[in-house]
């Protein structure tokens, strides 16, 4: 069975202001709309050649209504998309994963088959599979337009234990790494799935756990536990795309710097979600990566000094 990381989903206080923010200011493409007063209402965006964000807004499910109730608005999910959700189903009970809810047909509403778990730490993440087909997916995009141009690159776990979360994605998902910065098993793991490229399928998932971690992860990982912590973007000319994000009216949190080898910055969404805006990673070097299976570990190196040789 083949897990593609699909999307992750954002719980949204007011979707009149989500929806804009992602699609008018971060330049998302709307996929698919779905609205109906007191039943449902979704919208599915993405970039480049897939679907990668899920807004949800009012009227809530039960489980949404208590995640909200706990954390406030926010990241609560995120969705691999399978072939056949069924057989993914027995796939993962045969695994010992805790269920969520069993497969059901949402063909009336979004034309899938889903089903959901929960991973070590408690954290929800769905399993979908569209009837034969059909899809949501964009037309392939392999490169940025310019370097104003933002992209979809991660969602971020944060978790008490890096490398017990890291272990359970490889095990359920297949998953692998493709580079970390970490010391003493803490800091940062960016993993992709078994369909993973760099340029049409190129949605990560990044783990991140203690130690050596920044003031900001401490202060989310003390009020929230372990939590699906922010989305990442890349961007290349990060200064200018921050400035003009808060021309704009965005929330800004921390200004763009070096973190730990890595150019970036932060905003806040109209839910109070931590957004990231990164440079580009070097796709030379992850190529090579990813042939080979070696990970670069930036907490000991620089990109400009890794050799595979």
């Amino acid at each position: 069975m083949k897990y593609r990381l699909g999307h992750a989903g954002i719980l949204c206080q007011d979707m009149d202001k989500s929806l804009p923010f992602y699609v008018d200011i971060l330049g998302l493409t709307l996929t698919s709309r779905w609205y109906n007063l007191d039943q449902v209402n979704i919208a599915f965006l993405g970039k480049g050649c897939c679907e990668t964000v899920e807004l949800v807004g009012k009227p809530y499910l039960d489980y949404e209504q208590t995640f909200i109730y706990k954390h406030g608005f926010g990241i609560n999910q995120v969705a691999f998309q399978v072939e056949d959700a069924d057989n993914a189903f027995v796939e993962l009970i045969r695994k010992k994963v805790k269920v969520a809810w069993e497969p059901f047909n949402m063909d009336e509403i979004l034309g899938m088959r889903q089903c959901a778990f929960y991973d070590d730490d408690g954290r929800l993440f769905k399993i979908y599979s569209y009837p034969r087909g059909k899809s949501m997916t964009l037309p392939n995009s392999k490169q940025q337009g310019s370097p104003t141009d933002i992209r979809v690159q991660h969602v971020s776990i944060l978790t008490h234990d890096l490398r017990r979360t890291q272990d359970f994605y490889t095990r359920i998902f297949d998953m692998k790494p493709l580079f970390e910065i970490t010391e003493d098993n803490g800091g940062t793991v960016y993993m992709v799935d078994s369909t993973f490229n760099l340029h049409t399928n190129n949605f990560m998932l990044e783990i991140v756990g203690p130690p050596h971690l920044t003031a900001r992860q401490e202060s989310m990982l003390e009020k929230h536990g372990a939590c699906y912590d922010h989305l990442g973007f890349t961007a290349e000319d990060i200064q200018g795309v921050w400035k003009n994000l808060v021309d704009k009216g965005i929330q800004p949190a921390v200004s763009p710097t070096s973190e730990r080898g890595l150019f970036m910055g932060w905003l806040k969404d109209p839910n109070g979600i931590d957004i990231e805006i990164m440079a580009p990673l070097p796709t030379d070097i992850l190529s090579v990566a990813l042939q080979n299976g070696q990970v670069p570990n930036l907490a000991k190196t620089t990109w400009k000094q890794i050799s595979f040789a």
